[in-house]
């Protein structure tokens, strides 16, 4: 099943998300069940915290599981693997070191082409597992937009398509607030690259970022309703602790999803709630604001 057609599923509203990390991989189906006896939309599954991950075994036994499962339930599957380093960490260190050992500038330039070659074989890697999952039978994958190369994007985004798989496009900060014209760019530039859906988190940092989080909501969600044929869902929210509430009301804002863990202590990012937390303080919310 598409994550787009839960849109037709009229008695899953607000449309929530949990993602499965930090278990084991024969721990997934459990949850996944769990997820679909307790009214969730769909599952994230973040193959790059499931813990003592093997890709044969994931090929051979777990993913026909999972696959069988969402067919049962009539549960989309979300498949994503995260990138390993932090972005920017290798730029901000290798200009660092340049600027403190400047007669060492022609090793930090032989550091930095490591890196870079190291990220881009990461990236393309990623890629393939990602394109192997779509031949397996995933319908919905979701990649970094800001760290991987256009081009990448576009190819990967095609072939999902000639998969009749679809694609989120995704941003995530987890150190600073993205501004309304940087979201609004993201956005523009998701819906060329025929991105299926658009996500982006910050990291909330104040109450007025925690406003600002859901103005952005809103302005993408006036661009989204002027001309819906071509530009994509959006999923858009804040992490952090301050960030927590902006995962419920932003679904008032017109965010299509919001993500919640399974229990307490299981959260796959800054901020993410559990899911009773979630449904009490969604009730609250939307009692008030009725």
């Amino acid at each position: 099943m598409l994550l787009s057609e839960i849109n037709k599923e009229t008695n899953k509203k607000p449309h929530v998300c949990v993602s499965i990390g930090n278990i084991e991989v024969s721990k997934v189906i459990f949850v996944m069940e769990y997820a679909a006896n307790n009214n969730f939309s769909c599952v994230e599954i973040r193959f790059d915290l499931l813990i003592d991950l093997q890709e044969d075994l994931l090929f051979s036994k777990y993913l026909p599981e999972i696959m069988s499962c969402s067919k049962k339930f009539n549960l989309p599957v979300i498949a994503t693997r995260r990138n390993i380093h932090n972005k920017g960490s290798i730029n901000s260190r290798a200009k660092s070191d340049c600027a403190n050992y400047s007669e060492n500038i022609a090793s930090n330039t032989d550091i930095i082409d490591k890196n870079i070659a190291e990220n881009k074989l990461a990236a393309t890697n990623k890629l393939l597992f990602l394109k192997k999952l779509i031949d397996n039978g995933i319908k919905t994958v979701d990649i970094e937009q800001d760290t991987l190369d256009h081009y990448l994007i576009a190819e990967f985004i095609e072939f999902a398509h000639s998969k009749n798989s679809e694609v989120i496009l995704s941003v995530h900060d987890f150190n600073s607030f993205i501004n309304l014209e940087k979201a609004m760019q993201f956005y523009i530039e998701a819906s060329y690259l025929k991105a299926d859906f658009f996500k982006m988190a910050a990291l909330i940092a104040s109450k007025q970022e925690m406003l600002d989080i859901l103005f952005i909501c809103n302005k993408i969600n006036e661009i989204r309703n002027s001309d819906i044929e071509n530009y994509p869902e959006f999923i858009i929210f804040g992490m952090g602790d301050k960030g927590k509430l902006t995962r419920i009301l932003s679904l008032n804002y017109g965010s299509f999803l919001s993500y919640c863990s399974i229990d307490d202590g299981f959260a796959t990012a800054p901020g993410q709630i559990d899911i009773n937390t979630f449904n009490r303080i969604y009730e609250s919310c939307n009692s008030i604001i009725q």
